[in-house]
């Protein structure tokens, strides 16, 4: 069985946040990964409410600027120092992201040598890739420099260990051809290797998340599947959405049908839809049928 990615919606809010949606957080759980996407204030006790460990995180990768989405980083990054964080985090963000991390260290009067940071700024393409996964980024149109992510896994040839110990065969050094899929012989036995053998596919989460309808997004988000996705606003108001940079209903589920995504979970709601949220929902299904809207603290497996 393929080990399943888990994203975690700390924070499903816009701008301003409510009772029900703080604002914007994402964590993506995967092996040893705790990928943070954005980190809106009040992050620090979503995690608390998930009962996660913030000092779990690995990577945080940031959209852009607007304190809605980055206002949560000086109190984590202070949190992390005070409870002996002993890994180096890195942090992805736009164009500008190495000023800003600079500013806030004054600003807050975060001492560096109390964290091991190490700051990327990344644009369009893979900016990072290892034999597990690949991060990708995108433009997005947004006003100031903002990015979209997205996860993948490799492809890889697992063995079916089940059926490798109902063989029962002992111990021997033609283990590791059977693990490469060649026929072997083994106490008189022939075993095709092949047969032990099966393929775990790629998967991919993609994260769109401030921005205006564009062709980055869905090619970003091509074959995703999961694609989160801002939707802002309703479809009544995409002349308030384009002034503003953002996605309708509509929009996101365009972005979804276009990219051939599996499924989507629709975040950064406006406050005009705390009580009504099935109403983007409803609009967005019409286009994609596959689509959710997340409450804060839901998760979903990929």
């Amino acid at each position: 069985m393929a080990e399943k990615i888990e994203i975690v919606f700390l924070g499903t809010g816009s701008s301003i946040p409510t009772k029900r949606r703080n604002h914007p957080a994402v964590l993506l759980k995967y092996k040893n990964e705790n990928i943070l996407i954005d980190c809106g204030e009040g992050t620090q006790r979503q995690f608390r409410k998930a009962k996660i460990n913030p000092c779990k995180v690995t990577r945080i990768l940031l959209t852009h600027w607007h304190l809605d989405h980055a206002l949560g980083i000086p109190g984590l990054f202070k949190t992390l120092s005070m409870n002996g964080y002993n890994k180096k985090l890195l942090l992805y963000g736009p164009r500008g992201t190495k000023e800003k991390i600079r500013d806030y260290f004054d600003l807050f009067m975060i001492k560096e040598k109390d964290l091991d940071l190490e700051v990327h700024e990344v644009s369009d393409g893979v900016f990072f890739e290892n034999d597990e996964f690949v991060l990708e980024s995108a433009p997005a149109d947004h006003g100031i420099p903002t990015v979209s992510y997205s996860f993948s896994t490799k492809e890889k040839v697992r063995i079916d260990k089940k059926k490798l110990e109902k063989l029962k065969i002992p111990n021997s050094p033609l283990i590791g051809d059977i693990l490469k899929g060649k026929s072997v012989k083994i106490g008189g036995k022939i075993i095709d290797g092949k047969r032990l053998l099966f393929k775990e596919p790629s998967r991919k989460v993609t994260f769109v998340f401030d921005t205006r309808m564009n062709e980055n997004s869905i090619k970003l988000s091509k074959d995703s599947d999961l694609l989160v996705c801002e939707s802002t606003y309703s479809k009544e108001e995409k002349d308030i959405a384009e002034d503003y940079g953002h996605l309708t209903s509509e929009d996101a589920a365009n972005i979804a049908k276009k990219s051939k995504s599996k499924k989507m979970a629709l975040v950064h709601l406006s406050q005009r839809y705390e009580a009504v949220p099935k109403k983007i929902l409803e609009e967005a299904k019409k286009i994609f049928k596959d689509v959710f809207v997340p409450e804060d603290l839901d998760s979903v497996k990929v």
